[in-house]
């Protein structure tokens, strides 16, 4: 496994974002070697580093055979803010523009993925949603799937709720339409949700496996012991990567290249 960890200008951002990223070695993805990719999205509190100093995602990365691009956002919950800077226009578009020039990373819909905890399970489904035709599959755990109650309620500053949703959370941001949408016109990747038990946004969560199942929109969910904790991700980002490889083999007719 090799790790990059370093700074890139953003155009989209307007400004240097950190950025780290792992590499399994001697596995090849497609036919010119280039790697099926995850993007690994943070939480609240989180930066670009939290994934690698507390899971193991590097090892069971390496072990699937997955790079691992894990980006910065701050505190912006993954939007094109409306008085801020557009992360969501960063990480679909820019931030994979970039990484596919910077490293061998495979282009192709079926090798990309996108996951995230809290803040980032939040951001990976809207990514999902938003722009299915970049995404083979998404997953999100202990998610921010109730938006809109979470940023009121969530115990933030109302001027920085305010700097990011400009006072009223548009439908663009809004899980619950957005899944509605994707349910319309049948394009959505398979999705992979988990929820601790234990977890405080575990209410939120049936609501939307139950605004799901209503769509008729395929989902897999999971839910053990556990609260809105790193022992829970971890575990959710291993469980994950084999449902990533599982897509990957579905979409090859059964066997991963």
């Amino acid at each position: 496994m090799a790790v990059f960890e370093g700074t890139i200008y953003a155009g989209s951002l307007g400004m240097m974002t950190s950025l780290t990223v792992t590499l399994p070695t001697g596995k090849a993805g497609g036919p010119d070697g280039e790697m099926p990719v995850v993007y690994l999205l943070h939480g609240l509190s989180d930066n670009h580093s939290a994934w690698l100093r507390r899971s193991r995602v590097d090892y069971y990365a390496e072990r699937a055979g997955f790079a691992v691009v894990m980006p910065e956002v701050q505190r912006g919950f993954y939007c094109d803010m409306a008085y801020g800077v557009r992360y969501y226009t960063y990480i679909t578009q820019e931030l994979p523009a970039l990484c596919r020039q910077m490293f061998r990373l495979s282009a192709r819909r079926e090798d990309n993925f996108v996951a995230g905890l809290s803040m980032g399970g939040y951001g990976a489904l809207k990514a999902a949603f938003r722009s299915p035709e970049a995404y083979a599959g998404a997953a999100s755990f202990s998610g921010g799937v109730d938006i809109r109650s979470r940023l009121e309620t969530g115990g933030m500053d109302p001027k920085e709720v305010y700097a990011i949703s400009g006072g009223e959370l548009a439908e663009e941001d809004d899980l619950f339409p957005l899944a509605a949408r994707a349910a319309e016109r049948g394009d959505c990747p398979p999705l992979y949700i988990t929820c601790g038990q234990s977890d405080f946004m575990y209410e939120d969560h049936q609501r939307f496996r139950t605004h799901l199942e209503t769509l008729g929109l395929a989902h897999t969910y999971e839910e053990w012991p556990g609260g809105h904790e790193w022992d829970f991700w971890d575990e959710s980002i291993r469980r994950a990567l084999d449902f990533f490889a599982g897509c990957r083999a579905a979409s090859d007719g059964g066997a991963v290249r």
